[in-house]
Order: structure tokens, then sequence, then C-alpha cells
């Protein structure tokens, strides 16, 4: 019997969407799944259809929690997961009939410790996609790590979705919690410890615009921006003692680009901030010299 492969789904205020994303994962032709719903103190009918859909298929494993955010969600899965392979779905996304099956046959048969796959993003409920022109690369975990940090598949590499990964990965791993753009601070620690990555051009996640969103909405703000700052210097300081000098040059541009940025936003009044937010992003400059570099 093929191996067990636990699906983690964290679920927030997505009842318009939660049906779609959960028929996705149930209908896969890689059957030896395990789904786990992590229902995050939801306050509308999350729980509910995800206590229904866990009636109806004994795959399927439901956590209801506090609200924790999306890091603790995913943590809580992972704490329950039986699999040797683990992959994340977004509640209000939903991917390919045979993603799982595309992910597991690439990784098993790369010998890779990360599959990956293409996205589309849409509004379409009915979108089609054609993946006859497939092209797959195998990539060593420093090469990943150089389109982490840049280039045409930098969104690819950097998310935490679109992907299975052997559960050894997250030993001594977790997302972190209360943090926003929490992929930034986890994936490239993903893939430094994984020998081999594997990566399909086959749009196998379709991944939901919502109006809704924090970008949709326009409330992308200083507390987002300094989660991101700080996500960049950590990784910054990551490379730096694994010994990644050309990647930690990189990821030090990266920190102060995305300084020099947020500064210019703040004086065009551009990003909402008040005097309490703008204590913090000074002292954030302040504490790490950083000032000289924006100025």
């Amino acid at each position: 019997m093929k191996e067990i492969i636990s699906v983690i789904v964290p679920i927030y205020s997505v009842e318009k969407y939660l049906s779609r994303c959960i028929e996705s994962i149930i209908n896969q032709t890689y059957r030896n799944i395990e789904i786990i719903l992590v229902n995050d103190g939801s306050p509308d009918n999350c729980g509910q259809i995800c206590d229904e859909y866990a009636k109806k298929d004994e795959r399927i494993y439901v956590i209801h929690k506090k609200n924790g955010g999306l890091s603790d969600a995913r943590n809580a899965g992972l704490k329950i997961a039986k699999g040797e392979y683990i992959s994340f779905v977004d509640s209000d996304d939903w991917i390919h009939e045979k993603y799982i099956e595309k992910l597991y046959d690439l990784i098993t048969k790369s010998n890779a410790d990360i599959s990956m796959c293409d996205f589309i993003k849409t509004s379409d409920d009915n979108v089609k996609v054609d993946n006859s022109n497939e092209e797959i690369t195998e990539y060593s975990n420093i090469e990943a790590l150089d389109l982490l940090m840049g280039g045409k598949l930098n969104v690819q590499f950097v998310v935490s979705w679109g992907k299975l990964y052997k559960r050894r990965l997250f030993e001594n791993i977790k997302f972190p919690i209360g943090r926003i753009h929490e992929d930034e601070f986890t994936t490239y620690k993903l893939l430094y410890k994984a020998k081999k990555i594997v990566f399909t051009t086959s749009k196998l996640l379709f991944y939901w615009q919502r109006e809704d969103s924090i970008m949709g909405t326009g409330e992308y703000n200083i507390k987002n921006r300094l989660d991101a700052l700080d996500a960049f210097e950590e990784r910054a300081v990551f490379f730096n003692k694994v010994g990644l000098n050309d990647l930690c040059g990189k990821a030090y541009k990266s920190l102060f680009f995305l300084l020099k940025n947020t500064k210019n936003q703040i004086d065009q009044k551009d990003m909402l901030i008040d005097n309490t937010e703008m204590m913090a992003f000074s002292k954030m400059l302040e504490n790490r010299n950083l000032i000289s570099y924006i100025n």
C-alpha cells in the first residue's frame, strides 16, 4: 500500500469557499490520505461544515481550536499528522484531482525531499488548465534557495502550499505564531534541510483571488510590513550562520530594498500608520543601526 499523506487545511471565515476546497481533496486520485481540517475558531459555519464532512469520509479529522492564526492552525495540524508526507492547502483555494498523485510520484521517483507544482490565480470556479507541455526540473537545496531569493519562480518557492514535504523536514521547525508572512519565516529553512527539490510546471493548485484578502482590502499596513522586515532579516542572519555568503548578500539586499520602499510609502502617506506604529518602525531601525541605509 502506498504511504499515507497528510493534507492540512487551516480554516477561518471561509464558509463560502470551504466545500469547494474539501471536495477537491476528497476527490484526489491518490486515495491513501488523511485530511486534517483545522477550524481556527471560525465565527461562521465552518466548524459545522467540517463536522458534516467528517461524518461522510473516515479519512477526515477535525480540530476545533481557539483562533490563533494561520501558523497556529498549521502547527496544530502538524502535531497530529500521521503521514510520511505533508501538504498544506489554504481553505479558499482548491487543487487539481491529480495534485497529490503527481507530487507523490515526483518526490518518490526523484528521491527528493520536497516536490512542488505551479499554480494559477483565478476568480473563476470553472477555470481550465492545459498541462500538456509539462517540464520537470530537479534542484539542489542551494539552487532552490537561490530561486526563492529572486527570479520568476520566487513565489512558488516561498509559499508553503503547492508542495509535498517529507515529514522529517518539520523536526524542530514550526510556523511563527502571531506573525504575518509566516511562509517567509519558514520555507527557506525547509528548503535548506532538503537534499533535493523537484518542480513541475503543471498548474495543479488554484489560488483564489479574494476581494477581502489583505492585499485586496488595502490593509497592507505597517504591522504587516514589520513582520516582513523581521522575516527578511532572520533569513539573512540564517544564511550568514550556515555560511551561504552569496545568499546572505542577496537577503540583505532584499531587506534594505524593503526598508527603503517602506520609508518612501510612509513619507508619501501611502501606508496606514499611527504614531505608535511609527515609533515601532523607528525603534526597529535604530536597534539594528539601519537608518543610514534608507536616508
